[in-house]
């Protein structure tokens, strides 16, 4: 299977989850953060680092950003393994 690359996975989920027609706040943050990792071109190497990060950030109050960006994380290792 080819690699993904970091771009090409946010494009994905991006049209996935825009195409779910959920207007939800969350679905709506989920949006928002694929397009600050796009705009950024985080570079593939650094991806998982970059989410790990957002992760572990200890603000309570970005506890649906850590989750999301879980997502976006696992999705990334399972198109890449």
């Amino acid at each position: 299977m080819r690699k993904v690359s970091a771009v090409e996975l946010y494009q994905k989920l991006k049209a996935e989850w825009e195409a779910s027609q959920d207007n939800s706040a969350e679905n709506n943050l989920r949006i928002r953060i694929l397009d600050y990792l796009i705009d950024c071109r985080v570079p593939d190497n650094r991806l998982e680092e970059v989410l790990e990060g957002r992760i572990n950030d200890p603000d309570p109050a970005k506890e649906t950003s850590k989750i999301i960006c879980s997502e976006i994380l696992n999705a990334w290792r399972s198109r890449t393994s």
